[in-house]
């Protein structure tokens, strides 16, 4: 039995007559595809890392007098004067002091003598 072509031309008419989607609903898939990712990309990357840029301007702001340092080269030293932008460092009781940025310290190290358990 043919399919008569009226009728088929009709029901494509009819289909086409159908209401639209809504403007709104494109944007907020378009929000949604383009927003989630940037949102998780920013709790697991950006958050993390303005947290820790934080501490350790912290922990260089309440740099003192005789805290036990680790700079970023590996050598543990203490603390003989600190100055705005720089620090002078002394590794040994000989007298040997090296002036450095404060930039180049790692970690303050606790007070117990442990040399080994950075702060941090």
């Amino acid at each position: 039995m043919p399919i008569p072509l009226v009728s088929t031309a009709a029901a494509l008419a009819l289909a086409l007559q159908d209401q639209p989607p809504a403007p709104g609903g494109n944007m907020l898939n378009m929000l949604v595809m383009f927003g989630g990712p940037l949102l998780i990309f920013w709790f697991v990357l950006l958050r993390p890392e303005r947290k820790e840029r934080k501490r350790k301007a912290e922990m260089l702001d309440n740099l003192k007098k005789n805290d036990r340092v680790l700079t970023s080269g590996g050598l543990y030293a203490s603390v003989a004067a600190v100055h705005e932008q720089e620090v002078v460092l002394k590794f040994d009781e000989s007298g040997t002091r090296v002036r450095a940025l404060k930039s180049a310290i790692a970690s303050v190290l606790e007070d117990d003598g442990a040399k080994d358990k950075p702060q941090g």
